[in-house]
């Protein structure tokens, strides 16, 4: 399918829903796009009609407004500017937990940290290869969202609709993040809610408090880094959470957890007939350690192509033999220097795409 570019929204409005409602115009035609793959990829996975999937995310709209009702009115916002209705796109900012599934599986990213005392100009670095149905690739969008009081302004990458994902803010505070599978969901906090929280966070501590405070519904890691040098893995469940630091100054994680958990099962390796996780780990782990103390971004972004075991590499491609459901492809690679506020980014697969460069200007 043939790449088109990201639509860049910059978003200054201090009123949520305001906020909300630029946002949904401006982005009203991928929103469109978006909610009919969803609609097809809902159907595919849960059996359900759009409709029986809108009541049974309902309880999980009590959890998100409790948690944060200004999120809550900006989505009514986006709901309004792009002509949808709130459940609609309340909804994309739940897909994960909606779509939860122990057979379905096909849910991969790899990330990567690396701190200063490793990196070639002494930066401190965040990477991401986003793993994800082939139909969303082109209704991404990047959110510029201006500074307000007590919040930095930040950048992050997300698919339409979505209150954010990946990135960076003012504060020097970046994000990527895995998906796990564990046996205990539950009715809670949507992920896409605390990725917000920690984007507008303006301490490690504040962004470490978000996580750990929520009662998530999903499971998911959390790589938090932080320009003064630092990083954390926060892996997720409903149930339990673990903090793992760097190792010799890198942290790598993909979609297994890497402590065994003490109140839950980690689904990965018992249901996933192609458990990519644990080589694509290995892989961008040796890759990072060949590098020692001489890592950049090009050194990260051949991490991050790699495709020993394609198409279940780091960097991967599509397999038509398997289900249509198994049937990921990276659909962005990205790689944030938090320390020089530039964010570098390749659509699609990062083997064959070519890379855009943001200079973040605060």
């Amino acid at each position: 399918m043939s790449i088109e570019p990201i639509q860049i929204i910059e978003l200054d409005q201090t009123d949520p829903k305001q906020r909300g409602q630029a946002y949904g115009e401006a982005a009203r035609e991928r929103i469109a796009t978006i909610l009919a793959a969803y609609r097809e990829i809902f159907h595919r996975i849960t059996g359900e009609t759009w409709e029986e999937t809108v009541v049974r995310g309902k309880p999980f709209i009590l959890k998100a407004k409790a948690f944060a009702p200004d999120l809550a009115e900006e989505i009514q916002g986006i709901s309004e500017g792009a002509g949808r209705t709130f459940e609609d796109i309340f909804l994309l900012n739940a897909r994960s937990e909606i779509l939860f599934n122990p057979q379905v599986l096909a849910q991969e990213c790899t990330t990567i940290a690396a701190l200063p005392e490793v990196t070639k100009h002494g930066d401190m670095m965040l990477a991401q290869n986003w793993d994800w149905y082939q139909e969303v690739l082109n209704c991404q969008v990047i959110l510029k969202i201006g500074q307000r009081e007590g919040t930095p302004a930040l950048v992050t990458f997300t698919e339409a609709g979505q209150l954010a994902k990946i990135g960076m803010n003012a504060a020097g505070i970046g994000l990527v993040v895995n998906n796990l599978t564990s046996d205990q969901p539950r009715t809670g906090v949507p992920w896409i809610f605390l990725t917000r929280r920690i984007l507008e966070s303006s301490y490690l501590a504040q962004a470490l408090g978000y996580v750990l405070n929520a009662a998530r519904a999903h499971s998911i890691n959390f790589l938090i880094g932080y320009s003064d040098g630092e990083a954390v893995n926060l892996e997720t469940s409903p149930v339990e959470e673990h903090l793992l630091w760097p190792e010799n100054g890198i942290c790598v994680h993909t979609n297994h957890y890497l402590k065994p958990g003490k109140n839950f099962r980690d689904l990965k390796p018992l249901r996933d007939p192609y458990p990519s996780t644990y080589l694509r780990c290995r892989r961008a782990r040796k890759g990072l350690t060949e590098l020692k103390r001489d890592i950049d971004v090009q050194g990260i972004q051949n991490i991050l192509k790699d495709h020993m075991d394609k198409p279940f590499s780091v960097c991967m491609h599509r397999n038509p033999s398997v289900e249509p459901i198994q049937q990921i492809v990276t659909c962005l690679s990205i790689v944030m220097n938090l320390s020089q506020r530039q964010i570098h980014y390749i659509l699609g697969n990062p083997c064959r795409g070519d890379v855009q460069t943001i200079e973040v200007d605060w």
